[in-house]
């Protein structure tokens, strides 16, 4: 009987569980983890919205070669060589080359505009990144090829 009694009584000094220290320690290291997993996670869905917004450039950059083959000329945001990216900018292109569909989502986080270049020859797509710096700048050109940052200028 005395023997079955044992295992409910704690001898003092020593402990079966874990001390205040190692549950510490074990959830800094869970911590760590976490905030290294949601910046890589975070860099993961930039990229791939980088990446949707050189497809959706490539998408207006025909439907510009349809409007051309149909109208003879490009549609433009601007007049000038180069455009602000804007809502409004995105909306029109909707509008007017996608026939009011929404083929280039508000949500992306990407802003387009097509400016007209080669005195209305030809033309430039150029896509900013809201709230972004001059690294978050692409422009496409009638060519097809893509420029990012300071090379858009």
């Amino acid at each position: 009987m005395n023997n079955n009694l044992n295992c409910f009584y704690k001898s003092p000094g020593k402990s079966p569980g874990f001390s205040l220290i190692e549950l510490l320690v074990v959830v800094a290291i869970i911590g760590i983890l976490a905030s290294a997993s949601v910046l890589t996670y975070n860099g993961y869905l930039n990229s791939s919205k980088k990446t949707t917004m050189k497809s959706l450039m490539q998408a207006v950059a025909l439907a510009e070669a349809e409007w051309y083959a149909e109208t003879g000329s490009y549609l433009t945001n601007s007049e000038d060589e180069t455009c602000n990216p804007s809502e409004t900018t995105v909306a029109a292109l909707n509008d007017s080359l996608f026939d009011d569909e929404d083929v280039v989502p508000d949500d992306l986080g990407w802003t387009l505009c097509v400016a007209s270049a080669g005195s209305g020859g030809s033309f430039q797509i150029f896509a900013e990144k809201t709230g972004g710096g001059a690294e978050d700048v692409m422009c496409l050109n009638r060519n097809g090829s893509i420029r990012e940052g300071g090379d858009c200028s």
